[in-house]
């Protein structure tokens, strides 16, 4: 077994970032992860086989990730990069271990941070797993980072500001947009606005993006959700309705259009599969989109020499994770003893303020389109909730009925949760319908156990253990 003296998992924004500021501070880093190269999902680097004409193209997102990575690599000297690695297991000892290149590793940290990012929300209704209905940020990274259109006529329905994003970039590749559902109704007081002052290249953003909608004459629709994807093969239309202040369709407001794709964006689900297998304690936080593990302002989380950062540690976007990973390698290198108590605050500092700040803004987005229960009603017998075993809803109000009341017990007893994804797609919705259909709160049901492997790996790649000096 390796020892290293600190390993980052996740190279997104979080990861790329507190491996750089560990690696200024002087400590050796082993940054790591699943792609064959930095960037993580916002900032997603083009194959090398791609040519580039201009920067420009693909907007600021992609230009503020090459401005994270130049300064990566400045400090390359310090740092080992183990892209096509995957992390299939974490110990409350701080060893890990990984499948990289058909060989399996095992390393064991003196300090570790966890970059796990998160994944997108799911949202069951009728027909969403017909070809052609598509997550929105996996609509928004073929379109950057592959340069393809999925569909000719798009139907966008969500809530958030991904949902302009992914409009615009639609709109700059040549698809007809026939409109962009809202399901939050913004009809809400003046005092979450308020807490959007000071982040003026994100209000700005924001008004460009509503900007390009107006001149594409593309209808921007609030408290409008999606009912019903229809189409046998492939989505040929949908049905959407205004919907209610707990996002529950109205009847008599539906409304049917054609179209051949949907993008699909209720926000986005903490990852913290390594945090729970770490041994870190949980906390549910709505607001930062379901559960996390608990931690200081450090970044350090019940488990001594672990630290979370970004979207893993509460969804905050992107500019949130890279202030958060430079805080976890600030303090990692505090706890090595490289940095003094006052020179890890005058370091610190400045990030807890513009931290606040950052967070301040994301509250009030949160209040004005965190998800709601209403759109459990939309879900018929026959929806399908968990993709991977096929379970449907009828069969998990049957096992409701016949007095399962955890996630474990659901689990048994349908299979839901343990396929390929290993319940990231289904565990909220699993969650939210047991709380509807028990009474009792999402904090006490609590979420799925993780057990090591976390990804599905060959038998074969665990035990071939790679050779070490």
């Amino acid at each position: 077994m390796d020892e290293v003296e600190l390993a980052v998992i996740g190279a997104g924004p979080a990861g790329i970032a507190a491996a750089t500021q560990a690696a200024r501070l002087g400590m050796d880093v082993t940054l790591m992860d699943e792609n064959l190269r930095p960037g993580g999902a916002i900032y997603r680097q083009l194959p090398e086989s791609f040519v580039l004409k201009s920067v420009n193209q693909l907007g600021k997102d992609y230009i503020k990730g090459q401005k994270l990575i130049e300064d990566l690599l400045q400090y390359q000297s310090r740092i080992r990069f183990l892209e096509d690695a995957v992390v299939w297991g974490a110990f409350e000892d701080r060893s890990i271990e990984i499948v990289r290149h058909e060989k399996n590793q095992s390393l064991k940290c003196q300090k570790l941070i966890l970059a796990e990012g998160a994944h997108e929300r799911p949202m069951p209704f009728p027909g969403w797993t017909l070809p052609g209905v598509f997550a929105a940020g996996g609509v928004h990274s073929m379109l950057r980072t592959q340069q393809v259109l999925p569909g000719e006529t798009f139907l966008l329905t969500g809530t958030g500001p991904l949902q302009l994003v992914v409009a615009n970039q639609l709109l700059r590749s040549g698809a007809r947009v026939v409109a962009v559902l809202e399901a939050a109704s913004f009809r809400v007081s003046w005092k979450p606005i308020a807490k959007m002052w000071g982040q003026w290249e994100l209000v700005k953003d924001g008004l460009c993006y509503l900007n390009e909608l107006r001149k594409h004459r593309v209808p921007l629709l609030t408290s409008h959700a999606i009912v019903e994807a229809r189409g046998k093969d492939q989505v040929t239309g949908v049905t959407y309705a205004k919907v209610d202040k707990d996002w529950k369709p109205i009847h008599g407001t539906e409304r049917d259009v054609e179209v051949d794709a949907i993008c699909v964006g209720y926000g986005f689900v903490p990852s913290t599969r390594l945090s729970r297998l770490c041994g870190c304690k949980l906390m549910y936080r709505h607001d930062l989109g379901g559960w996390i593990p608990e931690h200081n302002h450090r970044m350090e989380t019940s488990v001594p020499g672990v630290y979370v950062a970004g979207d893993g540690a509460g969804v905050s976007g992107a500019l949130a994770a890279v202030e958060e990973g430079r805080l976890c390698s600030i303090w990692a290198s505090h706890g090595l003893g490289r940095i003094s108590d006052r020179e890890a605050d005058r370091l610190s500092g400045p990030i807890l303020k513009k931290l606040s700040s950052i967070r301040k803004f994301r509250t009030s987005l949160d209040e004005v389109s965190a998800f709601r229960p209403g759109w459990l009603a939309r879900m018929r017998r026959d929806t399908t909730v968990c993709r991977c075993e096929e379970v449907t809803y009828g069969e998990i109000l049957k096992v409701i009925a016949e007095g399962a009341v955890t996630l474990s017990e659901l689990k048994m007893f349908t299979r839901a949760g343990m396929g390929y994804c290993q319940g990231r797609m289904c565990e909220s919705s699993l969650a939210a319908l047991l709380s509807m259909h028990t009474g009792k709160s999402i904090e006490d049901i609590g979420p799925f156990t993780p057990r090591p492997p976390l990804k599905p790996i060959r038998l074969g790649d665990a035990l071939a253990q790679e050779q070490t000096d």
